[in-house]
């Protein structure tokens, strides 16, 4: 299974991922979720490329459509940042998390 991010400060992207609280604090992404569960020995980080800035979008773009990442709900680069989830959806997540962990 796959996860494809992108980021402008990678240290920064780092340092969150393996902060639990971090990951928790964010257990609406799919990729959190799976790092609680699983554990962080089950998974393994693969920098694919670095690119300018102004580029970030399109290289994502191109990962999601050639490796199809299974961890990714939406499949358009950047389209994340106005997302919001259906009610119907966020039942499914709430159900999901039952009793993975408690907040």
């Amino acid at each position: 299974m796959i996860y494809i991010g992108q980021s402008v400060d990678i240290s920064k992207r780092f340092r969150n991922y393996f902060n639990l609280s971090y990951i928790k604090s964010k257990s609406s992404f799919i990729i959190s979720r799976a790092l609680i569960k699983y554990g962080y020995s089950n998974f393994s980080v693969t920098i694919l490329e670095y690119y300018d800035k102004s580029d970030l979008i399109i290289r994502e773009q191109y990962y999601f459509n050639k490796l199809n990442p299974q961890y990714n709900i939406l499949k358009i680069a950047g389209s994340s940042r106005d997302f919001k989830h259906s009610e119907e959806t966020k039942t499914k997540i709430s159900k999901s998390l039952n009793g993975i962990y408690k907040k």
